[in-house]
């Protein structure tokens, strides 16, 4: 049976690819505008972390996950409402075990706390209490500081 597929080595393809291509060494300075399809000359980095701090990525109840483990909604978890995260104000408060706090998508986590319950998942129980109705695990629905971008990021 003949072969229909004749491979090169890897550097010899490599080289044959190198020598159809046409790419400039010199830096230049252009305005951002025109630098698409083209690449840098040095890496780009991020001079502070994106986000700055850990995020809720919807609106519902911080909480520490292993306060909800093995929530649902014939067996819910019952957490007392310690407070409320406003938007844009630093969270410099922390849940104990058995709290939660209200927070809005975008709003910084509360000390110890460590994920956040959609709030289509749980029920306000009575004064200060809210009824979980379904278990998070750890890291669920936030977004961890520098996650978009590092510092370091390239």
């Amino acid at each position: 049976m003949p072969e229909f597929l004749q491979l090169l080595p890897p550097d010899q393809a490599l080289d044959q690819m190198l020598a159809h291509l046409s790419y400039r060494t010199d830096p230049e300075q252009i305005d951002a505008a025109a630098a698409f399809g083209r690449i840098t000359m040095e890496p780009i980095t991020a001079p502070a972390p994106l986000p700055g701090f850990v995020r809720s990525t919807v609106d519902g109840f911080a909480v520490r996950a292993a306060d909800t483990y093995g929530a649902s909604e014939s067996l819910p978890a019952y957490l007392r409402l310690a407070r409320e995260v406003l938007m844009g104000a630093p969270a410099d408060f922390s849940i104990q075990m058995g709290e939660c706090a209200l927070i809005h998508t975008g709003g910084m986590l509360p000390l110890e706390a460590d994920a956040v319950v959609m709030v289509e998942h749980t029920q306000v129980a009575g004064k200060n209490q809210v009824e979980i109705l379904r278990a998070v695990a750890v890291g669920e629905n936030i977004l961890n500081r520098g996650e978009d971008v590092g510092e370091e990021s390239r």
